[in-house]
């Protein structure tokens, strides 16, 4: 089952430079960001689909949907580097309180997800009980986390 992309999101993305004519749902998106973020950028240019899921920081549930799939998709560090100080680090700061019980429940379910937690860093003005949560549910995952130098874990 394919996942839409938000109406006005794609409207707005479609008119972008150098935006892709496919790209319609989330799923388009994943593989797109997926094949775009493989290893690490040699220039200082996003692509297309890294500005695109930063555009989905406004539609929280299209983001939250986006992580997961792409976490499951990914294969290498650097996808998971990218989830975590990207997407999912927004999704914590600008809605972390209406997504912290889903956070919690997905690090104690996916590895993968605890793992990318442990790339995730709070704004400055973090709520501290929102971090002590986030700091629970990546503490299995610290010792062999990103910063570690850690795997990724299988999927």
């Amino acid at each position: 089952m394919s996942t839409p992309l938000p109406l006005e999101l794609t409207s707005v993305l479609c008119n972008a430079a150098n935006a892709p004519e496919d790209v319609r749902t989330i799923e388009d998106l994943v593989a797109l960001w997926l094949s775009d973020n493989r290893e690490e950028p040699e220039g200082e240019d996003f692509p297309w689909s890294v500005m695109c899921v930063y555009e989905l920081r406004a539609h929280p549930d299209a983001l939250w949907v986006f992580i997961r799939k792409a976490l499951e998709g990914s294969e290498t560090i650097w996808q998971a580097v990218m989830l975590a100080a990207g997407p999912l680090e927004d999704l914590i700061a600008d809605h972390g309180a209406e997504y912290i019980d889903k956070i919690e429940r997905e690090a104690r379910h996916s590895k993968r997800f605890a793992y990318a937690l442990t790339g995730v860093w709070p704004a400055d003005e973090a709520d501290p009980d929102l971090w002590a949560r986030i700091e629970k549910a990546r503490a299995n995952a610290m010792p062999t986390g990103l910063d570690m130098g850690g795997a990724l874990p299988p999927r």
